[in-house]
């Protein structure tokens, strides 16, 4: 049953944690602290009510719930329980693959292990170019990418350099 009250929790958290990655200036140390506090929230959620998936809080009230954990990376333990959590939701249909994928890779890539998927990348600073994390068997990437919704890997790398240079452009004028 649909927990309009909870869907709007979410999303609500979702336009704070969105504002401040969207502004001109990103101020850190207030991203950081709406991150440690939509964490705060989402765990009395999760405590509450378990994985929030489609059915509870919507299809958009989930893609909230997905965005918020990934963005929770000062605390990996609870990245790890929601992982476990949306495996078993991706399962029953009340969770999309790609999301799955997108946090298996976060947590990899926090483990400093290889990651699955290839969604996660860094800038390295001394070419200035923005980078994949390693993945582990990049023969068979495009066949997992698939199998969880995402488009070919060498689109999304497209994607990612085309934001990052847009990014860096955006930088450039404000200090020019």
């Amino acid at each position: 049953m649909l927990n309009k009250k909870l869907a709007k929790k979410i999303l609500d958290m979702v336009k704070i944690d969105q504002k401040i990655r969207k502004a001109k200036k990103i101020d850190l140390k207030k991203m950081k602290q709406i991150d440690e506090k939509s964490t705060s929230e989402m765990k009395e959620v999760i405590k509450e009510y378990g994985w929030p998936g489609k059915s509870l809080v919507g299809d958009k009230g989930a893609d909230g719930a997905w965005l918020l954990v990934q963005h929770a990376d000062h605390d990996l333990q609870f990245q790890k329980k929601c992982l476990r959590l949306l495996m078993k939701a991706v399962k029953i249909e009340e969770a999309k693959k790609s999301h799955l994928a997108y946090l298996t890779d976060r947590v990899l890539m926090h483990e400093k292990r290889k990651q699955l998927y290839g969604t996660q990348f860094k800038i390295d600073k001394k070419s200035n170019t923005v980078l994949p994390f390693p993945i582990t068997d990049r023969e068979n990437l495009e066949e997992r990418r698939k199998s969880m919704g995402l488009q070919s890997f060498r689109k999304y790398e497209k994607l990612v350099v085309q934001l990052f240079k847009n990014a860096q452009s955006q930088i450039q004028i404000r200090f020019r």
